[in-house]
């Protein structure tokens, strides 16, 4: 039994066999790549995934941050326009004190101007004069109440200037104190944002890290599959080559069989030509009457 198992072992293998282990051999190596790939593909999409979420977060920080500028903006408006008025309310009260007469010299600019437009309008209403020249008075007249306008503008600032020292000084207190209020939000926002800021560059360089491995990932999982469509294609190969071989040897077996069914057909047409069973059946009568023995 022993011989016969060495035997049975030292008999080469068919190239069929060979084929068909070569094939198996490359769809097992392809199947694992394959499972390999896909691990790596999840690992890729889960750190995606933890990415997304991350970055998700950090939008929703940048979005209060944007909103915590708004509200910022706003106080810093409110705060510098409290201190520019402080700052104007301070400049009359300086001008106060130096005994400027501005309000009294405006106020016989604006005298004087009434009194030309008055002048100008009588002229125009009680003089007969060419049409240029009644255009002419009329746009002198336009320029003068423009004029006019501005001084009454300038006269009502500067009758304000004309309060008392001490209301002049509670203004001013008041605009200051607003602008400290103010200033308050800007500082308190402007804190908040520091904090959120810190927890954004935290969650950026999580981000970066994960986005780094998930690149990492996905250049394992392209090589990956790259090698399993190249066992993909060796097996292919290996199938048609398996394929040629299994058509060669149905080939030899059916010429095989074909040789056996001829020959076993000959045989059978030799074993029942009746010419060929009469002269049979007349050599065994023949030893049979001459006391031999019938051979068939």
């Amino acid at each position: 039994m022993a011989q016969k198992k060495s035997r049975t072992q030292g008999k080469p293998k068919s190239e069929i066999k060979l084929a068909e282990e070569r094939f198996q051999n490359c769809v097992g190596k392809r199947n694992a790549l394959n499972e390999e790939a896909r691990a790596l593909r999840d690992e890729r999409n889960s750190l995606h995934n933890q990415r997304n979420k991350v970055m998700e977060g950090i939008m929703a920080h940048r979005d209060e941050m944007k909103a915590n500028t708004t509200v910022k903006v706003k106080h810093q408006n409110l705060r510098n326009g409290a201190q520019e008025k402080a700052k104007q309310l301070i400049e009359l009260k300086q001008q106060k004190r130096k005994g400027k007469r501005g309000a009294s010299s405006l106020k016989d600019t604006v005298q004087a101007l009434h009194s030309e437009i008055l002048n100008l309008e009588k002229r125009r209403e009680t003089t007969e004069m060419p049409i240029s020249k009644e255009r002419e008075v009329m746009d002198k007249l336009a320029i003068l109440r423009r004029s006019l306008g501005d001084q009454e503008d300038v006269l009502s600032t500067h009758e304000h200037i004309s309060a008392e020292v001490s209301e002049l000084d509670a203004t001013i207190d008041s605009e200051f104190s607003r602008a400290d209020e103010e200033h308050k939000f800007v500082v308190n926002m402007a804190r908040l944002n520091k904090k959120i800021y810190k927890k954004v560059s935290i969650l950026m360089k999580e981000a970066s890290h994960l986005s780094t491995e998930a690149d990492k990932k996905h250049t394992d999982f392209m090589d990956c599959r790259k090698k399993a469509d190249n066992q993909h294609a060796k097996a292919m190969e290996m199938l048609e080559t398996l394929r040629t071989h299994r058509k060669s040897e149905s080939d030899e077996r059916q010429a095989r069989f074909k040789v056996v069914k001829d020959h076993r057909q000959n045989i059978k047409k030799e074993l029942y030509d009746p010419k060929k069973l009469d002269n049979v059946a007349d050599d065994a009568l023949q030893q049979l009457m001459s006391g031999g023995k019938i051979t068939l």
